[in-house]
């Protein structure tokens, strides 16, 4: 007969059953403590990794057929950060593409009205800058 008191789970503080060395009841209660011990830091990267990932989704809905002008202020509405990308592209025109992935954009003058071009990658624009 074992004397030991069982183990109780480090998120929920339940008895846990099972190996000896398991510090969580299940799958759960380990992802839970874990999310609520991450440092500071790594909570800033998903929170830019997910604004990313919105500002490309938000890119390819605009642009289903590799180039597309829009408003600017569309962009603004849908929630893009214009502050948040992976990389520039220098064009030859003197513009500067801001990538999220395989999608960038730039900033055009049309009539007056501030619009943005967006473009889908194109092998010319492997030459990018990472930033």
């Amino acid at each position: 007969m074992d004397s030991r008191s069982p183990q109780l789970c480090l998120q929920c503080s339940k008895a846990i059953t099972g190996r000896a060395d398991k510090k969580f009841c299940d799958a759960y209660c380990r992802n839970a403590y874990n999310n609520q011990h991450k440092a500071e830091d790594e909570v800033y990267i998903q929170v830019i990794n997910k604004q990313i990932r919105k500002n490309r989704r938000i890119l390819k809905t605009l642009c289903p057929h590799g180039k597309a002008t829009v408003r600017k202020d569309l962009l603004d509405h849908m929630g893009y950060d214009f502050r948040v990308f992976t990389g520039q592209y220098q064009s030859d025109k003197g513009g500067i593409y801001y990538l999220c992935y395989d999608y960038g954009l730039t900033i055009i003058m049309d009539n007056g009205k501030r619009k943005a071009l967006i473009v889908q990658r194109q092998p010319y624009m492997d030459t990018y800058s990472p930033v």
